[in-house]
């Protein structure tokens, strides 16, 4: 599995990237946090401002953008590294087309 931090993109090509996407449904599983409505009561709890469908969209990847305030709720809601709030995906794009396809993805080490 090629690590982040030592492998570097290929330069045959150039539409390569890495895409990040949030673990926060593992991190809930493995802290008994059974759903996305507890979640939110913890972070109310620590004064984090998040409405429901916001922190849904966060949870299920679908959210473009996160907050740093979010994030490092997260990491210490989770007792985590940021590092270990995210997975990373290299993202190689089909020759035919510009999106990735299930076949153009290997994960990235950060650790």
């Amino acid at each position: 599995m090629p690590n982040l931090y030592t492998d570097t993109p290929d330069s045959s090509a150039p539409h390569q990237r890495i895409k990040a996407e949030m673990r926060i449904r593992e991190l809930m599983a493995e802290n008994k946090i059974r759903s996305v409505s507890a979640l939110h009561r913890l972070l109310i709890a620590k004064r984090v401002t998040v409405s429901h469908s916001q922190l849904l969209r966060i949870v299920d990847n679908k959210a473009e953008h996160w907050k740093v305030e979010f994030i490092e709720a997260f990491a210490e809601l989770f007792n985590c590294s940021v590092q270990q709030l995210f997975k990373f995906e290299l993202v190689k794009p089909d020759d035919n087309d510009r999106t990735p396809s299930g076949d153009g993805v290997s994960q990235v080490s950060v650790d």
